[in-house]
């Protein structure tokens, strides 16, 4: 069989189709890698009257963590969506009860070493609500059976200028009537950053800012807010 010497040249009428080929298999490869190792979803349900996440995997149905505190979610996935990302979604047991994602207005972004406060602003929205890491703020929805609710998480950088790529931190709790509200949790988002770098910042937060059990909650992120709210001022 012949074979084409590799420093042949590639004839032209084949280079736009070798390099759309070249492309969609780097696309492919892109999103294996992000999909390698699924990240598991939000779930909310109740322990002593008071609001408790942990992380479900939602193709199973199985609560894999019950105690779970950092969640993640990758952005720009979708080429038509650029900034914006639905995961993590949310599942609950609590059927019948209206839920309130509270997002709190500060915003962090991964240095490599820890978060500093960022200039974008994160917005998570559903049902025509929205909240944003600029003013804080809340989204609501009703418990039903079999619920796998996907919010949209949008990263807009300062003013109308577009974000830069990076790792975004966000921190969430979740309350409802009759029941004490949630510890805080926390959302890092990877837009366009290798997942390697995305896992080190997970790994951060879940070392630096969720407490050790029955310790009282470290007010690491507390930095962060108080410097958004005196820039708003």
């Amino acid at each position: 069989m012949n074979r084409i010497a590799s420093d042949s040249p590639v004839p032209s009428r084949l280079a736009p189709a070798i390099a759309l080929a070249a492309a969609a298999l780097t696309a492919s490869m892109a999103r294996a890698d992000v999909e390698k190792e699924p990240h598991l979803d939000l779930w909310i349900t109740s322990s002593g009257g008071t609001l408790v996440t942990g992380g479900w995997d939602h193709e199973t149905g199985l609560v894999v963590n019950p105690m779970q505190r950092v969640f993640e979610g990758e952005l720009g996935l979708d080429p038509f969506f650029p900034f914006s990302g639905d995961e993590p979604g949310i599942g609950s047991d609590l059927v019948g009860t209206t839920l309130t994602m509270n997002l709190s207005p500060s915003l962090g972004a991964w240095n490599g070493s820890g978060f500093a406060f960022s200039t974008s602003m994160l917005t998570a929205s559903y049902a025509g609500q929205s909240a944003s890491t600029a003013a804080g703020g809340s989204f609501s929805f009703l418990v039903s059976a079999g619920l796998d609710l996907h919010p949209e998480f949008t990263i807009s950088g300062p003013g109308t200028s577009d974000p830069a790529y990076g790792i975004y931190l966000a921190s969430f709790r979740v309350s409802a009537a009759g029941l004490a509200q949630s510890d805080t949790f926390w959302i890092v988002f990877n837009l366009g950053m290798p997942e390697a770098d995305h896992e080190a910042a997970v790994e951060w937060v879940e070392a630096n800012l969720v407490p050790a059990p029955g310790a009282l909650a470290a007010p690491a992120l507390a930095a962060l807010t108080a410097r958004s709210r005196t820039r708003r001022r």
